[in-house]
């Protein structure tokens, strides 16, 4: 049985997401679709809006077959270190291909003459000749996109081809097989409003976010199979409260000295002394205010932010990004699913007891664990709801199977 990999956050799960996997489930009827999503952080820098739990049963619902969580150290990390966690996951689980909505629609010559050119000396040098000037990685790379690859400038208006392109430049370093199957995306992946026609258009991440903050209805852009189950979270306070994860933050960070932040993972060229004089704000949106520049982007502070209160440290970062995933942590699963996961055999320990995963793994892998029940620990205290900021909620999950 072959598998498609879909890398993901799904966060929050929505009709969009239920199209790419419903069209896989169409044109690859025989073939198992297999989601690598973020646990409790995702790669915007901050804490997941609903716990991994319920967003791995809300995707069994929409249409996957299994949830595989990617571990936080690289559901936290760069787009290239990110991409490179779950393509080379997606390795040690035997999948066959990756499907990603891109803007592109099917075209990939442009996104692979752009990751060969990535993965030269020539185009690393144009890189670093590019942020010599002071720009942002993203901006960087977008201008060597343009200047060097011909029709790149389609790929710079379209963030999900950027990440597609990422995934390709990975998959060409560490997994030369893996078949690419992009699904034409049919929203803007940052919009900050919602379609006003949901019939049209799907919604964004960034948009169905804002409109859970506010307390608007988002009934029209949310599958109708997950819907009931997803108010009873929500009416349960079990979701992050921003506010409060801000503040928790302002108050670590105030009391970290230069010499502590210097440790941590992407504080570089003396930007901990600028931190810390930021934290004298009286609040976190003010401090990041004061920090950024064109370099630092609000996403990348926001990374280096969760470092600070994650404890991830550039050691441990080096280490993971050298030797990639350690484990494969299960999340949950259909019936199909379970035929897959009897018949295959992974290169790296498949986790379903949080338990006794640290016997089953390496010392890279038992610090990575701890961060992913740190990750799971800190979300859980930013929830809106008292009663379920508990901790360790990691050690008393089991997968999920779910008759779909």
């Amino acid at each position: 049985m072959k598998a498609i990999g879909i890398i993901c956050e799904y966060n929050p799960f929505h009709n969009g997401h239920a199209h790419q996997l419903h069209t896989l489930s169409v044109s690859y009827p025989d073939t198992l679709r297999i989601a690598i999503m973020s646990g409790s952080f995702v790669q915007r820098g901050e804490p997941a809006y609903f716990t991994k739990f319920d967003r791995a049963r809300w995707a069994i619902y929409g249409g996957a077959d299994i949830v595989i969580e990617l571990p936080t150290i690289y559901s936290l990390g760069s787009a290239e270190l990110f991409c490179t966690g779950a393509i080379r996951l997606m390795k040690a689980l035997h999948i066959d291909s990756i499907s990603f909505g891109s803007e592109l629609d099917s075209n990939t010559t442009i996104l692979y003459k752009a990751a060969e050119l990535f993965n030269t000396k020539q185009g690393q040098e144009a890189i670093q000749c590019h942020l010599k000037t002071g720009l942002s990685y993203g901006t960087a790379l977008r201008q060597v996109i343009t200047k060097y690859v011909e029709g790149g400038e389609r790929i710079n208006n379209a963030p999900n081809a950027l990440l597609g392109l990422e995934y390709i430049r990975a998959a060409q370093q560490y997994f030369s097989n893996l078949t690419i199957i992009p699904i034409a995306r049919q929203s803007s992946h940052h919009t900050t409003s919602l379609p006003i026609n949901h019939k049209e258009e799907y919604p964004s991440g960034s948009a169905l976010r804002d409109a859970l903050i506010q307390g608007a209805s988002i009934d029209s852009y949310i599958p109708h199979i997950i819907r009931e189950d997803m108010y009873q979270v929500i009416n349960g306070g079990s979701y992050v409260n921003y506010e409060r994860y801000n503040d928790i933050l302002h108050g670590i960070n105030r009391l970290l000295s230069p010499v502590e932040l210097k440790q941590y993972a992407d504080f570089t060229e003396g930007i901990e002394y600028r931190w810390q004089k930021a934290m004298q704000q009286t609040n976190w949106t003010a401090a990041l205010n004061e920090i950024k520049t064109k370099r630092y982007t609000y996403a990348r502070l926001r990374r280096m932010a969760a470092y600070t209160a994650l404890q991830i440290t550039k050691t441990i970062l080096q280490k993971a990004h050298l030797l990639g995933p350690q484990y494969a942590r299960l999340l949950a699963f259909n019936q199909h699913g379970r035929t897959w996961l009897k018949h295959n055999t992974p290169s790296i320990p498949l986790i379903q007891k949080w338990s006794k995963a640290p016997t089953m793994v390496s010392t890279l892998g038992q610090q990575l664990l701890e961060l992913d029940t740190k990750a799971t620990d800190l979300q859980s205290y930013t929830f809106k709801a008292p009663n379920v900021r508990t901790g360790h909620d990691d050690f008393r999950y089991s997968p999920q199977y779910i008759e779909v």
